[in-house]
């Protein structure tokens, strides 16, 4: 198998089938269950879940840990699901598990999703690079996503709304009891600020479990947040002690997300090994996620693609760049209304310009135009220039947000020629 034709191979499994883990269950029973030696940190929720998962991996490589990290999506490549301490999966790589993977698939009666392949294609690769520590990103939900056949070393789950109603549930209850399936009996669990009522079904599933639990607000103390163009610091606590730490993501929710990261560490790894690593946040880059790039204009990548993620990005706009409205170029998926994502904060903008991401899902940028009150729209590229002109005249920075494939289609574009956009 070559890498195009695993990449096919990925791409052509269905995206979604009836709930339950059977079917990666008996994937990974058919490849030797790759999973079994490792300690997995598992990490769910609305938002937040890659930057957390980023900043687990991070920090353990500090501690020389063989790290594994999986993620989804990717911004620009596939082959970023699936990392070795901080390194991408290679092509060869690749094949070679999916081979193995599309074997083990071919003699089951009910096939394995995209999501569900990757889940192997991820394990396989890890044992056979000798990984110890993972950070373990879900890709929907919890309870059913095939990340959750794992037993974690510690639960995380950073932020719940109101997102993915048609596969997980349309009240905020419901889907905090899909995002809790992931806690494990007598497994500790650490939790971001979460709604009453999310928190309530989160706390009611812990103590079911007797897993024990930290959360934001309670036992994980965040004070002191600075928010500016070079990162975030924060003052840290919980019952183990309280430090100061800088990270270079930039925002208050990523004070939270890093604080999450932090007590997960301290609960497994213990305080003075936690406080050790955090050194490694300070130059921690993550893409896409309030993404700076310096220039004329500056252009700020971000994937916020729901509410929830909207409001966290302009919030710290208003602390990262201060009294600057910008130019942006915004483009969603079909199960989102344009109208919720940029709502509120439509005042916030000085022009405002549409595209489509590259997705077979994409809300096309005729759509988007006409829910956002006939704004300009383009194709990416042409987007991108204009958005960039208008930037330009208006003496603005430009705003790049919604769909991570925007983010990424985006991000391709600047790091491949920026000089003829």
């Amino acid at each position: 198998m070559t890498e195009e034709e695993a990449l096919r191979f990925l791409a052509d499994a269905g995206r979604f089938g009836d709930l339950g883990l059977g079917r990666t269950q008996h994937l990974l029973a058919e490849i030797g269950n790759p999973q079994q030696g490792m300690r997995f940190f598992h990490v769910a929720g609305t938002n937040g879940k890659g930057s957390t998962t980023a900043s687990l991996d991070a920090m353990l490589r500090r501690l020389g840990r063989r790290t594994g990290r999986f993620i989804s999506p990717h911004l620009v490549r596939p082959h970023e699901r699936v990392a070795v301490d901080g390194r991408e999966i290679a092509g060869d790589a690749l094949a070679y598990a999916a081979l193995s993977v599309r074997g083990a698939a071919q003699g089951m009666t009910d096939p394995p999703t995209e999501f569900e392949l990757w889940t192997g294609i991820a394990l396989l690769h890890f044992a056979r690079e000798g990984v110890t520590d993972v950070a373990w990103e879900t890709g929907l939900g919890g309870r059913y996503d095939s990340t959750n056949v794992v037993t974690p070393a510690v639960s995380l789950i950073t932020s719940i709304g109101l997102d993915h109603m048609d596969r997980l549930g349309g009240t905020l209850a419901a889907i905090a009891s899909e995002k809790a399936g992931i806690l494990k009996p007598g497994r500790p669990a650490v939790v971001g600020d979460l709604p009453r009522e999310a928190s309530a079904v989160v706390e009611e599933e812990a103590a079911r479990q007797r897993a024990p639990l930290w959360r934001i607000g309670q036992e994980i103390a965040v004070e002191g947040v600075h928010v500016s163009r070079e990162g975030t610091h924060l003052r840290y606590g919980d019952p183990l002690g309280e430090f100061s730490v800088h990270t270079s993501l930039i925002g208050r929710h990523q004070a939270q997300n890093t604080a999450l990261a932090l007590a997960a560490l301290r609960l497994t790894l213990g305080a003075s090994q936690a406080h050790r690593a955090s050194a490694a946040l300070s130059d921690l880059r993550w893409p896409g996620r309030f993404d700076v790039r310096d220039g004329q204009p500056t252009i700020v990548l971000d994937g916020a693609h729901n509410p929830q993620g909207a409001s966290a990005l302009f919030e710290t706009w208003s602390e990262a760049f201060p009294g600057e409205r910008p130019v942006a170029l915004f483009g969603c998926l079909k199960d989102r209304d344009p109208r919720d994502v940029v709502g509120a904060f439509r005042q916030e903008i000085a022009a405002l310009h549409a595209v489509a991401p590259p997705s077979p899902r994409a809300l096309s940028a005729e759509d988007t135009a006409r829910a956002l009150s006939g704004i300009p729209h383009r194709d990416i590229a042409g987007g991108l220039r204009a958005a960039r002109l208008d930037a330009l005249n208006r003496q603005a920075p430009l705003l790049v947000f919604g769909s991570l494939y925007l983010i990424g289609a985006v991000q391709a574009l600047l790091d491949g020629d920026e000089r003829g956009l």
